[in-house]
């Protein structure tokens, strides 16, 4: 009797909880507060998981498909300072620069650095499509997959 009931506790949660993990959430009865700190912990989560990627690109010209893959990415600085960042349709003659202007660019600096400023960039993030051009200078920048805009707590 002493082992019946434990067993019969685990069967009872397998069969409360196994259907929702198989149907669809329904997330219409959670407060704004109770989905903020679902999606937190969805977001962690994701940053935990083995498919999370954390890629440091070198500096110089990167074609975005065979060297970048297309997508959302937050770009920080790999270095002690700063990265600059452009993407373009295309090269410059020489191969290593954006035509200019280019379709975006960024200034991105690493918070250590004495040379950072409050206002500064310490994150980018930009959606990159394939064909366009990666130019990265001055330092080495890390992507990683774009994960969401961060809550700013309004009700």
């Amino acid at each position: 009797m002493k082992k019946l009931v434990p067993v019969l506790c685990i069967l009872a949660l397998v069969f409360t909880f196994a259907p929702a993990a198989f149907a669809e959430w329904d997330l219409s009865g959670m407060s704004f507060d109770e989905l903020v700190a679902l999606r937190d912990q969805a977001q962690r989560a994701m940053w935990d998981s083995a498919d999370w990627q954390e890629v440091t690109v070198p500096q110089g010209a990167w074609q975005v498909g065979p060297d970048i893959p297309a997508g959302k990415w937050t770009i920080v600085c790999g270095g002690k300072n700063y990265t600059s960042v452009d993407v373009a349709d295309s090269l410059r003659d020489n191969g290593t620069k954006a035509t200019f202007p280019p379709k975006a660019s960024a200034s991105i600096f690493n918070p250590d650095s004495s040379l950072y400023d409050n206002g500064d960039l310490k994150e980018w993030t930009v959606e990159i499509h394939d064909g366009e051009y990666v130019v990265i200078s001055s330092a080495d920048a890390v992507f990683t997959p774009y994960a969401g805009k961060p809550s700013l707590g309004f009700k």
